[in-house]
C-alpha cells in the first residue's frame, strides 16, 4: 500500500507485528521509502550505475518473496549493507560473485549481501533511524485470509486511508486463470478439428478439463474472490470490478522486481498461446 511521501512512521509496524501476533493475517511485513533515481558506484572498479534506491525496515522478502540469486536479505539491526539486481551487479563489478563487496552511495559504503533476481536496476539498503516511510507491504499469513480485512488492517495500523493498493495475489491468480484457461481453449479447438477421430477428440476434452482444474488450483483463489452464496453476488460484483481496475493499474505500475517478473511471466504465457493458435491454424489451411 503506497501512501504519500514520507507519511508512515515505524510505529506502523510495530502495530502490524502486534497485530499479526494475535490475528495471524500478516506472516511478514515491511516499510519503505523511495529515494528516487540514484547513482551507485562500485569500490573496486569505480564504474557507475543508476539505480532505483529503497530504504526499508522489517522483512524485505514481503516484497521480494524468493526472489534472491544470491546471499541474504539484511536483519534488524545491521545499517551498512545493500540487496543489489543481478544486472547491476554484473555491470558494477563484471561478475555475479559479488557478496561482500561494496558500493557508496554519497558518504556511505554498503556491503552487498544479497542479490536479487530481476533486470530493473534496484538498490535496497536499511533505512535509517527515526526516517518517514512512503509505503507499507505485508504478505498475507494464508491465501485464503480476505484482501479486504488484509488492506483494513494496514490500513488500521498507519492510521489513515492509502493512496495506492496493489493486491499481488490478485495479480498472479489472474495471471494462473487466464494461462489455463488459453490452453484449454486450444485444447477444446484441437479436438473440434479432430472430427472423425473421436479418441484423440475424446483425449483433448479430457485433458482439457484436467488443465481448467489443475489451473483453479494452482491459483488458489480462495474465499477472497469466489463467493460463498448467492446472496454475497451484488458484492463480488462490485469486488471483481475494483480488483480489475487494480490489475490494469498494477501493470502500469512496476518498481518492485517480483511484480515486474509476474508481469512479464503473464505477457509471455498470453504470447505462447498466440503463437501456438496461429500455427495451428496455419497447419490446418496447409492440409486442406
Amino acid at each position: 500500500m503506497a501512501y504519500g511521501k514520507e507519511q508512515i512512521t515505524e510505529e506502523t509496524l510495530k502495530q502490524i507485528v502486534k497485530g499479526s501476533e494475535t490475528d495471524q493475517i500478516f506472516s511478514e511485513a515491511v516499510l519503505w521509502k523511495s529515494e528516487g533515481k540514484v547513482p551507485v558506484c562500485a569500490e573496486n572498479t569505480e564504474r557507475e550505475q543508476i539505480v532505483s534506491l529503497y530504504q526499508m525496515k522489517g522483512q524485505q522478502s514481503a516484497v521480494f518473496g524468493k526472489g534472491l540469486c544470491a546471499g541474504r536479505y539484511f536483519t534488524e539491526g545491521e545499517t551498512s549493507v545493500c540487496l543489489l539486481d543481478r544486472e547491476t551487479v554484473r555491470t558494477l563489478f563484471g561478475s555475479d560473485h559479488v557478496l561482500g563487496m561494496k558500493v557508496r552511495w554519497e558518504d556511505t559504503e554498503y556491503e552487498i549481501a544479497g542479490i536479487l533476481k530481476g533486470r530493473q536496476s534496484l538498490c535496497v539498503i536499511p533505512a535509517k533511524e527515526g526516517a518517514l516511510y512512503d509505503g507499507v507491504a505485508g504478505k498475507k499469513a494464508e491465501k485464503t485470509v480476505s484482501s479486504k480485512m488484509a488492506f483494513g488492517t494496514l490500513e488500521t495500523a498507519a492510521a489513515g486511508l492509502g493512496e495506492q493498493r496493489i493486491d499481488g495475489h490478485l495479480y498472479y491468480m489472474t495471471a494462473c486463470l487466464l494461462y489455463f484457461l488459453l490452453t484449454a481453449v486450444n485444447l477444446t479447438v484441437f479436438a473440434v478439428k479432430a472430427g472423425k477421430r473421436k479418441i484423440v477428440a475424446a483425449l483433448c476434452a479430457v485433458l482439457a478439463i484436467e488443465i481448467l482444474i489443475m489451473g483453479i488450483a494452482f491459483a488458489a483463489p480462495g474465499s477472497d474472490y469466489l463467493p460463498s452464496y448467492w446472496s454475497d453476488f451484488d458484492f463480488f460484483v462490485q469486488l471483481f470490478k475494483e480488483k480489475e481496475a487494480q490489475v490494469r493499474e498494477l501493470s502500469h505500475h512496476q518498481e518492485f522486481v517480483s511484480w515486474q517478473q509476474m508481469f512479464g511471466t503473464w505477457l509471455r504465457s498470453i504470447n505462447m498461446e498466440i503463437v501456438v493458435f496461429f500455427f495451428a491454424n496455419r497447419c490446418r489451411i496447409s492440409k486442406e
